[in-house]
C-alpha cells in the first residue's frame, strides 16, 4: 500500500465527503419539499383518487439526489497503482440527446479501460476515461509495463515517471510540471515521482 503524502491524504479525504455532503443536503430539501407539499398534493382530487401517483411522485424526488449527488462514481472510485498488463479501447456510438438521438447529435466515444497488476499481485480492471473519441487517442499514452497511479476522486490516471523521465504529470490536476519540482506548479499537490521515489537514477520503491 502506497504511503500518501498528507496533501494528498487530504484531497483524498475531501473527494469522499464532498458526494456525501452533497447526498445529504439534497435529501433534507427533498424532507422539506414533502413536508410543505404533501397536504396541498394529497388534497387534490386526482392524487387523493390515486394515492399511488402521489406515492410515486415523492419516490423519485428522494431517490434523485443518489444521481446528482455522484455518491454512485463515488463509491466505485478508488486509490490504486501498479503496472499495466493490458490495455483496451472500446469505441462506440453514442448520442448527445439520449431521449431523442439523431444524426447530428451522435458521436463516437471511447472507453478505455487498465489491466493494472496491483501491489498484492491481483489484476484489477478500471474504466479511465469515457468520453468523445479523438483520433488517436490513447494509443500512444498508456503502454503494456507502464507504472500507473491514480488518486481517488481525481479525473486522471496518470503514469509514473521512469528514471530517464524530464516531467512528472500530476495526479490531481492533469499538469506536467519538470522532474526536479516536488510539488505541482499549479495545484500545489505532491507529485508521483515524489511518493514513488522515481525519475532519479535509481528507482526505490518496487511494487
Amino acid at each position: 500500500m502506497v504511503n500518501l503524502p498528507d496533501d494528498l491524504k487530504k484531497y483524498e479525504r475531501s473527494q469522499k465527503l464532498k458526494p456525501v455532503f452533497v447526498f445529504v443536503l439534497c435529501e433534507i430539501t427533498a424532507a422539506l419539499f414533502f413536508v410543505l407539499t404533501r397536504n396541498v398534493m394529497y388534497q387534490t382530487e386526482y392524487i387523493a383518487k390515486y394515492n399511488v401517483i402521489g406515492h410515486a411522485f415523492y419516490t423519485v424526488i428522494f431517490t434523485v439526489p443518489l444521481f446528482i449527488s455522484g455518491i454512485f462514481s463515488a463509491l466505485s472510485d478508488k486509490t490504486f497503482y501498479g503496472t499495466i498488463e493490458k490495455v483496451k479501447i472500446s469505441t462506440t456510438v453514442d448520442s448527445m440527446n439520449s431521449f431523442k438521438p439523431s444524426k447530428e447529435t451522435r458521436y463516437r466515444k471511447n472507453t478505455i479501460y487498465l489491466y493494472v497488476k496491483e501491489d498484492g499481485g491481483e489484476v484489477e480492471k478500471f474504466r479511465i476515461y469515457s468520453g468523445r473519441a479523438k483520433e488517436g487517442q490513447f494509443l500512444e499514452t498508456y503502454n503494456n509495463g507502464d507504472r500507473v497511479f491514480h488518486l481517488y476522486g481525481s479525473k486522471y490516471t496518470v503514469i509514473i515517471p521512469k528514471p530517464s523521465d524530464t516531467m512528472s504529470q500530476c495526479a490531481v490536476c492533469g499538469i506536467t510540471t519538470d522532474i526536479n519540482e516536488e510539488f505541482c506548479h499549479k495545484c500545489g499537490h505532491t507529485l508521483p515521482h515524489v511518493i514513488f521515489k522515481t525519475g532519479g537514477e535509481d528507482e526505490k520503491q518496487d511494487f
